[in-house]
């Protein structure tokens, strides 16, 4: 696989000159009153507003939205216009918990191209705001009931209905083809992988405690803006994170998700879906020299991949870092962070295990040797998914902003962020920063 060149014509970087995310909210918290365009307005307002440039600099909008609105098809174009920003070229995407490294990779593809100069690329999830639906077969009905010719044949297909036909129907968060839900995938690599209850504990505690540890020692405060969104009654300053889940005791109390004997996956070592968003700035390096920016790093590569639904469907992120180390040219051993999306504690540790595997790495990533052994130290050393809790289009948003800032403060250095999602997506980045 050849290196990729992510240059414009001119042999410029993309860079990302800022990034910002709300703190992530659980449901019918902080954010209950708010639609994930309220949070995505926000919050690329803030972004903007932090940076005091002109905004008709800004010439692409991309916003991930995995938890749709039915009524707001293109949220993106919404959040444009709430900006004042009519004339900006906006549109949405969905593509599970990597939409904000899609979404990335699409502005940056567009910098390269010469389309742009700049852009922005986003994500914004609200699960306490989530569509409730009726089953289309109710539509149908109806649809059959208006179409008699005669008062008896309408009363007769009336009594078709069943009370279970007018049972609301909440946002759908399964895999749509294996109809099987993250807790049940992650179940699923526990037993194939031999991976206990204890170890996915552990993880999980660890990851919370990271977290703890970092909100105490303040390394959020640039990166993690102070919220105050619409209808402006509440006031979120923080993640909502679970002190006692720092102690092994508290994952004790929780029984499994599946109802097997032999089930491990709980509650507490999978991470919960949360309301937030995120934002981060793009630009070619001459444009942000020349408007006196401080850029926060450049991509050095990226990989959007797919892989098998029905075995090791978590599995994308191992599968796209490969390519992405490739196309860097680099290794697992050159990287200073390694941060990856926490889909669940099984999911991490079984791609901790295939990152080292020899066979996985001959029989699915056409390699002849294995990625190598993840350092634990530089793996999601701020904490993860876990213990930050996952709106799905804004997480790996979070993993990219959490990354560069981390290598910012070190001094500058390289890091990989990756993710794995429902259909058996993964994506990866490679990031360096000065």
């Amino acid at each position: 696989m050849p290196n990729q060149h992510l240059l414009t014509a001119q042999g410029e970087r993309i860079a990302i000159v800022s990034g910002l995310r709300t703190p992530f909210a659980r449901r019918d918290t902080g954010f209950k009153d708010a639609y994930a365009t309220s949070l995505g307005t926000m919050v690329t307002n803030e972004l903007l507003s932090r940076l005091a440039i002109d905004r008709k600099e800004i010439e692409q909008l991309v916003f991930g939205q995995v938890i749709q609105q039915p009524d707001i098809p293109n949220p993106a174009r919404e959040i444009a216009l709430a900006l004042n920003m009519p004339y900006l070229q906006s549109y949405s995407i969905s593509s599970s918990c990597l939409s904000g490294l899609q979404a990335i990779a699409n502005v940056a593809g567009s910098i390269i191209s010469g389309s742009i100069s700049s852009g922005i690329a986003g994500g914004a999830d609200s699960i306490s705001n989530a569509p409730i639906s009726i089953s289309p077969r109710v539509i149908y009905k109806f649809k059959s009931i208006f179409k008699a010719e005669t008062l008896d044949e309408k009363f007769r297909r009336f009594r078709n209905f069943s009370w279970s036909d007018f049972k609301p129907h909440g946002v759908n968060l399964k895999d749509f083809t294996t109809q099987l839900s993250v807790a049940e995938i992650s179940e699923q690599m526990a037993q194939d992988h031999q991976i206990s209850r204890a170890e996915q504990d552990e993880f999980a505690r660890y990851s919370n405690e990271k977290a703890a540890n970092a909100w105490k020692l303040g390394v959020f405060k640039d990166e993690v803006m102070q919220s105050v969104p619409r209808p402006y009654t509440d006031f979120v300053v923080a993640d909502t994170l679970i002190n006692a889940a720092t102690k092994p005791q508290y994952y004790q109390r929780f029984n499994p998700i599946v109802n097997k004997p032999y089930a491990t996956v709980t509650e507490a070592n999978i991470p919960q879906p949360m309301d937030g968003a995120a934002a981060v700035l793009l630009m070619n390096e001459s444009k942000a020299k020349n408007l006196g920016l401080e850029v926060l790093g450049y991509i050095r590569s990226y990989a959007i991949t797919g892989n098998d639904i029905w075995q090791n469907m978590f599995a994308g992120a191992t599968v796209a870092s490969a390519s992405a180390l490739t196309r860097a040219g680099l290794t697992l051993q050159d990287m200073d962070y390694i941060d990856i999306h926490e889909t669940s504690a099984s999911q991490m540790i079984m791609n901790i295990r295939l990152f080292e595997s020899d066979e996985f790495a001959k029989n699915q990533l056409n390699r002849t040797a294995c990625l190598g052994k993840i350092d634990m130290e530089k793996l999601n050393h701020l904490g993860g998914s876990i213990a930050f809790g996952n709106p799905r289009a804004v997480t790996s948003l979070r993993t990219v902003i959490q990354s560069l800032h981390a290598l910012k403060r070190k001094g500058g250095g390289i890091s990989l962020v990756a993710s794995s999602g429902l259909g058996g997506l993964g994506a990866a980045m490679v990031l360096e920063s000065e």
